[in-house]
């Protein structure tokens, strides 16, 4: 339960992020929903942080996308954000370790063996790990001011997640 407290949000953005490859627009936002929305209305319709937020996550699916971000690697990619060894006080920090080495050897041979001619695209897709944790760290700080600012209802199931990972109340 402490890996996924800890990451709920992170696998909440790559799915986001992934819907917006699959989707291939630039100039719109495919919502969980199947509604898609042109990125030049929300962009004029939200304020600045949730704007800067909207304009990160297109620059980061359009990266994956020249990247050619597939569902196999994506699954790779939400294990190992899921496995942390980070995570503090965890229970078997071995065995996260170990998934995690087998994940990672799993996503080298598949880019490997699937792109051989894109060498580097293993390294590529685990450097964009960084910015995927610090784009949900963002939206969590997001969600956080919306809840304290009286805009999101406390009996959103986010805010119960939020609740669980932080103490932003």
């Amino acid at each position: 339960m402490k890996l996924l407290h800890n990451c709920w949000s992170e696998l909440l953005v790559l799915d986001h992020i992934f819907r917006q490859v699959q989707h291939g627009q630039e100039d719109s936002i495919l919502l969980v929903t199947g509604q898609e929305v042109e990125l030049s209305f929300v962009l004029s319709q939200t304020e600045a942080t949730l704007s800067g937020l909207v304009q990160r996550g297109q620059e980061l699916a359009a990266r994956l996308r020249a990247l050619q971000l597939d569902r196999r690697e994506t699954a790779c990619m939400k294990f190992l954000l899921l496995f942390n060894p980070n995570v503090k006080l965890l229970e078997d920090q071995a065995f996260v370790e170990g998934v995690q080495e087998q994940v990672n050897g799993a996503l080298l041979e598949y880019t490997l063996s699937t792109y051989p001619q894109f060498q580097e695209k293993f390294s590529q897709l685990v450097v964009r790990l960084p910015e995927l944790r610090g784009l949900s760290t963002q939206a969590e700080d997001y969600l956080c001011f919306m809840h304290l600012s009286g805009e999101v209802p406390c009996n959103n199931l986010l805010i119960e997640m939020l609740h669980a990972k932080r103490a932003c109340v």
